[in-house]
């Protein structure tokens, strides 16, 4: 008698497998045809009805939301197929039932689509205040890309402040997909802002972003809305800050340059190479004499106050250039691009530490500092070595004879 029994249910496991394997077969055929054969050898697995009603959608949507129906009567845990039938109902203007279905979907799944199809079918009905609470909930729960959430939310109201009290975001990598969102946005303030409460909530995985947000104000003309933000960064990535009277970063080339922020920003020069020595501390540059004609080679933007008198002073050693060599440092107004001052061209001939003196315009917050190379009319390319030991912002008048090196720095520039 138990033979029989295992016998049986082992005839009928077979069976079952079997059905299921045709079923199964039949199905990867993606087509209709295909999906109501599996349908016929297993009637009761609904995932078969929700997909030819996804095949049916366009060409049959009364046959497909009767398919949908079905699916939901079979699996009622089926959210994918809830929402999809509620999408049609609303295509067809059948509201409450749409409603309903994407509700249904909710309440059997509670990850991210469900909120999200929800926040969607009340942002299309203007339904604000339902809007949020589902927009809210699904950015609890965002995937790796919430940019389709804050672009929904902008729509809404393109508020930066409304959208972070109204979204609740708790989770840092929301945040920070915020911050990029924002910046896609072109909003300077709003950006300021988002990137100020990522730095606050400590998340360590938000320093690339965060220096991304300070290079993106500077670069947008925006240094007032980027120095608080370096500030806060410099003491998590361990920067030396402005001391010893300069206000400088990195002045003494203690770090590499980051080519962040407000430290010194290095650029690609062909023919140009840089190295970075030790004890004494120095930044290197080399010259092939295969280098462009003009070009710049490194900037440091530096907040000042309007109306002061500054002193640059670069202390620096040089091997095989000379005299007239084209290489000069040049103080700028960083919001007009104003040359401020410069100073006398680099050789090793000079010696001692090459000055330049200005006063920072009315209005003017920020300067910018740059490393520059001219050739000179009736020169070749510059060629040999620059290394430079510091670079000193103090504030102060100029004395004389700082003042006759600076002034001699723009002639012939």
């Amino acid at each position: 008698m138990k033979k029989a029994v295992l016998l049986a249910a082992l005839l009928v496991g077979i069976v079952w497998n079997l059905r299921l394997a045709i079923a199964d077969l039949a199905a990867r055929r993606n087509s209709p045809d295909g999906t109501r054969l599996a349908m016929r050898w297993m009637p009761g697995n609904g995932a078969y009805a929700a997909q030819l009603a996804d095949e049916l959608y366009a060409s049959d949507p009364v046959g497909a939301k009767s398919l949908l129906q079905k699916a939901v009567r079979l699996n009622r845990f089926d959210a994918a197929s809830w929402i999809q039938l509620g999408l049609l109902c609303e295509s067809r203007n059948d509201l409450p039932q749409a409603e309903e279905s994407l509700l249904q979907a909710a309440r059997v799944d509670s990850t991210f689509l469900p909120s999200w199809s929800l926040a969607n079918f009340y942002f299309r009905h203007e339904q604000a205040d339902r809007f949020w609470n589902w927009a809210q909930k699904a950015a609890q729960m965002a995937p790796d890309d919430a940019t389709p959430l804050f672009r929904l939310a902008w729509y809404a109201n393109p508020n930066a402040v409304e959208i972070e009290n109204r979204l609740q975001m708790k989770r840092p990598a929301v945040e920070v997909q915020f911050v990029n969102f924002l910046i896609t946005q072109g909003d300077p303030p709003a950006v300021s802002q988002a990137a100020s409460h990522l730095l606050a909530s400590g998340a360590g995985d938000s320093t690339e972003v965060l220096l991304s947000a300070c290079d993106w104000l500077l670069a947008q003309k925006r240094p007032d809305l980027a120095l608080g933000l370096w500030n806060g960064l410099a003491s998590r990535i361990s920067y030396p800050a402005p001391g010893g009277g300069s206000l400088v970063t990195n002045g003494s080339f203690s770090k590499p340059p980051t080519s962040h922020g407000f430290d010194w920003h290095l650029l690609t020069v062909n023919g140009v190479s840089s190295y970075l020595n030790a004890d004494p501390n120095a930044l290197g540059f080399e010259f092939s004499g295969q280098e462009p004609d003009g070009f710049t080679l490194m900037t440091q933007t530096v907040p000042v106050k309007p109306g002061k008198g500054y002193t640059l002073a670069i202390d620096y050693r040089t091997s095989d250039i000379a005299p007239g060599s084209g290489l000069s440092w040049a103080v700028s107004d960083e919001h007009t691009g104003a040359v401020l001052a410069r100073t006398a061209n680099l050789a090793a001939e000079q010696g001692g530490p090459a000055y330049a003196c200005f006063t920072a315009p009315d209005g003017a917050a920020f300067i910018r500092l740059s490393l520059d190379y001219q050739r000179q009319p009736g020169t070749v390319r510059v060629e040999g070595k620059l290394a430079l030991r510091e670079v000193r912002l103090s504030a102060g008048d100029c004395p004389a004879q700082k003042n006759s090196a600076s002034g001699a720095a723009s002639d012939g520039f």
